[in-house]
């Protein structure tokens, strides 16, 4: 267990508010918090490496993410320190197609990874990857901290770039788009758990300021103009810690403040609450627990077979907990790999079943799962879930919410279904499902709506939910939180108010094919999703049964073991005794 962190312990001498002052103990912050375990396990830190160059700086992991964190402390101005924070994304993740085109190139150089050790050395390095700068005031008994950030840091090029005679940017369009508030929360999360050690209770004020940003845009003369950007809001995040004589919490010119800042002032009490559970309980590996939701026929069930096999590929085990709005579960048994189950199938998690989540997690600890997937239905509200978490946060690592968007339908049924904005809204992860099957324009249009309702999510591209899971670390839980603070309104709609319905048909073991796909084909809008097990005439093999917004498919149902051939039906204002053909119905014996 850690003993309490005293700031003399931190920095033994008086501080002067000097240059060599502040860098000693930003310099002591890192390597002490090294050696405590608490700070280590729910910061996700590291380590850190200290140049031995003239100009000191430091690099930093955090295991969210596969790039590395710099720091340097730039000037100290009226005795308070100014520190500025990059990010230098590695090669292999996502993030570095967010960078400029020249951050990119360098990153493709032989040797970026050393250089980095040293950034200060290198121009290219030191003068670029800067996503936040980081106030700090030492006075009397207290300590303010500030990060200064953009939503966004973007660039555009105004005469677009062509290198060896190809357009590599188009005249107007962006070269960087990269998501410096998001990057930057791994190390705030870091700092406020070590300066929370030093004034354990003394967390005294949160205050958040927002104000409209600017793009910069350059052209290939290399002048430099800027323009309004509404993803390149400002935001001033400053906090207190212990006593202090005077408030450095004061609003500047130009800054507003966000009446939500309560969110995030939650979100860091909770950090600080569950560093106390951490030293009193015994320290004990916990499955990483994921929420995966979208909307009925996204792709959630194809991401959880695709999660469960990488998983297993590295010999780790994974548990699932099922849910349907219907009185049976068909995903659990189309997922074919090594894994435990525990459906909840008597109604929607997210409404009626949300205390059941407790349950099934301790009953899946039992088997010592590495993973915890809670896949839900198709039209629950994740937002509906949150207060639960609560209730499973010290059995489990809350990792991401991630959700899976349908491309080919989201235009179309976002404007028919409020809970499809609210499942885009709650995300830590949003996967873009389906992008083979729409154009360059469609798939840019939902982005703009998908950035517009979460701006803090992290956006993949997929077919057929293809995704590593080694990203979805990089995102917390806790994000979420944080991502409530940019929208507004209340969000706790349910498939309930959307007059949102399911009901289940037994088949009869054989049915005429061309019948039934006419059937279909006939189905007014309003059924949604249609999925199930069924057999045709004449063939002996059992296949399974898509249907998501009039589109279909009937693929092989693998299976040595046969099961009952049935369908669930999932549309919106639909009367179970529809018209459904005679002959399709199991025939039952008395």
């Amino acid at each position: 267990m850690d003993s309490k962190m005293d700031l003399k312990d931190i920095c033994p001498i008086k501080l002067n508010h000097e240059f060599d002052d502040y860098r000693m103990l930003m310099r002591s912050i890192l390597m002490k918090s090294l050696y405590d375990s608490q700070i280590k396990a729910l910061s996700h830190y590291k380590g850190m490496h200290k140049s031995n160059y003239f100009n000191e700086c430091w690099t930093m992991k955090f295991g969210f993410s596969e790039g590395v964190y710099g720091l340097i402390l730039s000037e100290v101005k009226n005795g308070e320190a100014i520190f500025v924070l990059y990010y230098f994304s590695s090669c292999s993740e996502n993030l570095l197609d967010n960078n400029s085109l020249f951050e990119a190139m360098v990153a493709s150089k032989e040797g970026y990874r050393e250089k980095i050790r040293n950034f200060s050395s290198y121009k290219e390095l030191f003068n670029n990857f800067i996503i936040a700068k980081i106030y700090v005031k030492v006075e009397n008994e207290g300590i303010f901290l500030s990060l200064r950030t953009k939503l966004k840091d973007r660039i555009y090029s105004k005469d677009g770039v062509v290198i060896d005679g190809k357009q590599v940017i188009k005249e107007g369009e962006i070269d960087k788009n990269f998501p410096s508030f998001r990057a930057s929360l791994a190390f705030v999360n870091f700092m406020h758990l070590a300066i929370s050690g030093i004034y354990e209770s003394d967390f005294n004020s949160l205050k958040i300021y927002k104000k409209d940003g600017e793009a910069i845009c350059y052209s290939n003369s290399l002048e430099l103009n800027t323009k309004k950007d509404i993803f390149s809001s400002e935001f001033h995040i400053n906090m207190l810690y212990g006593k202090s004589d005077k408030d450095y919490l004061l609003n500047e010119g130009g800054f507003k403040v966000l009446k939500n800042s309560s969110c995030l002032y939650k979100f860091l009490i909770n950090l600080k609450n569950e560093s106390k559970n951490l030293a009193l309980s015994a320290q004990k590996d916990r499955a990483n627990f994921f929420i995966i939701t979208g909307f009925l026929g996204s792709g959630k069930t194809k991401f959880l077979q695709n999660f469960i096999e990488h998983e297993t590929a590295q010999n780790r085990f994974t548990g699932v907990i099922q849910n349907e709005i219907g009185k049976i579960g068909l995903d659990g048994q189309l997922l074919d790999a090594n894994y435990a189950t525990v459906e909840i199938d008597e109604g929607c998690v997210c409404c009626s079943m949300a205390g059941q989540i407790k349950m099934a997690v301790a009953k899946l600890n039992e088997k010592n799962p590495d993973t915890i997937l809670l896949e839900t239905t198709g039209v629950a509200n994740p937002f509906n879930l949150l207060s639960e978490l609560n209730e499973i946060k010290d059995v489990v690592n809350l990792c991401s919410i991630v959700t899976v968007v349908d491309g080919a339908n989201f235009l179309s049924e976002y404007k028919r279904s409020k809970i499809v904005l609210e499942q885009v809204k709650a995300a830590d992860v949003i996967l873009l499902n389906k992008i083979d099957l729409i154009t360059s324009t469609e798939k840019n249009k939902i982005l703009q709506i998908l950035t517009k309702n979460n701006r803090c999510a992290e956006i993949f591209g997929t077919i057929n939910s293809e995704l590593n899971p080694n990203y979805l670390l990089y995102n917390q839980s806790q994000t979420s939180y944080i991502a409530s603070i940019m929208i507004e309104g209340k969000m706790h709609a349910t498939h309930l108010n959307e007059g949102i319905v399911s009901f289940k048909k037994d088949l009869s073991d054989s049915i005429d094919k061309e019948k039934f796909i006419n059937y279909i084909k006939q189905l007014p809008e309003n059924f949604l999703r249609i999925k199930g097990v069924i057999s045709f005439e004449n063939d002996k093999a059992q296949y399974v049964f898509q249907f998501v917004n009039s589109r279909f498919d009937i693929t092989l149902f693998d299976r040595e073991k046969r099961c009952d051939n049935f369908l669930v039906f999932i549309g919106r204002n639909i009367d179970e005794d529809f018209y459904f053909p005679q002959e399709f119905y199991k025939i039952s014996y008395y």
